[in-house]
């Protein structure tokens, strides 16, 4: 049963849209002015919302605003009702992002019609991030395939390389910009699996879904919070830095034998410049957090307190491990 908000100060219209809608099945919950309906929104999370704009105090545009500023994703489809029929606005109503536009008076076929294509884009929250999550793991997988197959092939001539060769030089620049290109997508990929963890808490909070549709949820939102996309795109993000450099690493290790996996991680992605703020979104830590692994970080290398991490790292020697 889908949950329908009405916000509408006019009794007898809320009353009348109400009923029809009850009438077909829907569960109906409606509010008198727009603060109100913004209080409920929250408090219910319906499947629709059905707001008129003139109203008292807060109108419609109000109420969708005041919406995307808590939430710029507004999870659930919006749909203005207005007695306001000329065109400007309807194109300011489009504008502030309301996905569907009904002119008074409407025949409640109207309004079904509207109400149901718009639950049907909207529909199976679950399947939708499912799908999300599959489609990134899907060609994650993939590329890290291909990429472990670059590093295989390049293995085998590494030795014959001149590091004075110029077409090397500027492979070796068209690779660092790779490099970034990898690291600015793994923030865009973390944002992403934030963003379906914030819609996925959100519709369990809901009220009314079943058992097994809670399972499905929780179910997906573990698979995220277990981090498996991320570690697979810093896969990605090892094995292009690896082919930049390919000695670097086992040099590292020679000479700091402790460093863990997630150190030389850190490592390469200090040494193209990413700042406290993007290491701390692509690790899915506080910038605080970050701040505190440089400091382990620097023990284990042995720097002194005073002594700067990034420009130690940069004087590592990157030129000499060329390919």
């Amino acid at each position: 049963m889908s949950k329908i908000l009405i916000i509408e100060d006019t009794v007898q219209l809320r009353e009348s849209i109400a009923d029809a809608l009850e009438l077909e099945g829907f569960e109906v919950i409606h509010a008198g002015d727009g603060i109100t309906g913004i209080q409920m929104a929250w408090k219910y999370l319906p499947d629709l919302i059905l707001c008129d704009i003139v109203m008292p105090g807060m109108d419609g545009y109000d109420v969708l605003q005041s919406l995307k500023a808590d939430d710029e994703q507004v999870p659930f489809p919006f749909i203005f009702i207005t007695a306001l029929a000329e065109r400007k606005n309807y194109r300011e109503g489009m504008e502030l992002g309301a996905d569907d536009y009904l002119i008074k008076p409407f025949t409640i076929s109207e309004l079904l019609n509207a109400i149901n294509t718009r639950l049907k884009k909207y529909k199976s929250v679950e399947l939708r991030v499912q799908l999300k999550i599959e489609e990134i793991e899907n060609e994650l997988n993939m590329r890290i395939s291909e990429l472990k197959w670059q590093v295989e092939s390049q293995e085998s001539v590494i030795r014959e390389i001149s590091d004075k060769n110029t077409h090397i030089l500027g492979q070796l620049n068209e690779k660092q910009a790779q490099l970034m290109h990898e690291a600015l997508r793994t923030i865009e990929v973390n944002n992403t699996m934030q963003a379906m963890a914030k819609q996925l808490s959100s519709e369990l909070l809901r009220d009314g879904i079943s058992e097994n549709q809670r399972s499905v949820l929780v179910n997906l939102r573990n698979k995220i919070r277990n981090k498996s996309v991320l570690l697979n795109n810093w896969t990605i993000f090892q094995l292009k830095f690896n082919l930049t450099y390919p000695n670097f690493t086992s040099c590292l290790l020679s000479k700091f034998p402790r460093l863990t996996k997630e150190d030389l991680i850190f490592i390469s992605a200090i040494s193209i410049n990413l700042s406290t703020q993007q290491l701390s979104v692509i690790l899915s830590i506080t910038p605080e957090s970050v701040r505190k692994s440089k400091y382990r970080l620097k023990k284990k290398l042995g720097l002194e307190k005073d002594q700067d991490l990034e420009q130690f790292i940069c004087q590592l020697g990157f030129a000499d491990h060329r390919p």
